[in-house]
């Protein structure tokens, strides 16, 4: 991740744009379909808006592995709170239109376009090391967008995943080749569509 481009991230692409136009968002990296029916993503759905608003799938981690601890500073948080929650995973994520959820949005998009925050001195994406002992010590990599949101969350519903997490999960991993294939299809029919729209569209009468 490059410092200094928060628009790349799921916090800048939520916050930016779909948050200020509709009433939530239904988040995907462009790896991933969902899998299920209709009626459990409507279920998924229907529980982030009677919930907590945000709904994300976890990590087999820990918060503390997979956050430098500088993020923890910024948020006034403690890490030692962190030690047994789980890490959210950010490329699946649902937001809906709650009482407290722009107030989450804004604490999420301010630590993306903070540096100190979202890229502390030190932090790293790669070179994990998941061999260390205890497994919630931190390994090395930095979670960036995913710890952000986990801190927030964890510190607005006093630690309990079961607020804003979901169980299971049907969504199905593409490859980049599968998922350019499958814009350049949607780009292509879009584009046919609007060419057949101005081809029936009636030409204005003459006045």
């Amino acid at each position: 991740m490059q410092r200094g481009t928060p628009a790349r991230s799921p916090a800048g692409r939520l916050g930016q744009h779909a948050l200020s136009r509709v009433g939530g968002v239904i988040f995907a990296e462009s790896g991933y379909r969902w899998g299920g029916s209709g009626r459990a993503l409507a279920a998924l759905w229907a529980r982030a808006a009677a919930g907590a608003g945000v709904l994300a799938w976890p990590r087999r981690a820990a918060v503390t592995s997979l956050t430098h601890p500088r993020m923890f500073h910024y948020f006034h948080a403690a890490a030692e709170d962190f030690l047994f929650v789980q890490m959210l995973d950010v490329s699946r994520v649902l937001v809906a239109a709650r009482p407290g959820v722009p107030e989450l949005m804004r604490a999420w998009i301010q630590c993306a376009v903070t540096l100190d925050c979202i890229m502390p001195i030190g932090a790293q994406s790669g070179g994990c090391r998941f061999d260390k002992k205890p497994q919630y010590r931190y390994s090395g990599c930095h979670g960036h967008d995913a710890s952000a949101l986990s801190i927030i969350l964890g510190q607005r519903f006093g630690f309990e995943e079961a607020a804003y997490t979901a169980g299971g999960d049907e969504w199905r991993a593409v490859d980049d080749a599968t998922a350019r294939r499958e814009y350049d299809d949607l780009l292509r029919n879009s584009t046919e569509a609007d060419a057949k729209t101005e081809r029936t569209e009636p030409a204005p009468a003459n006045s």
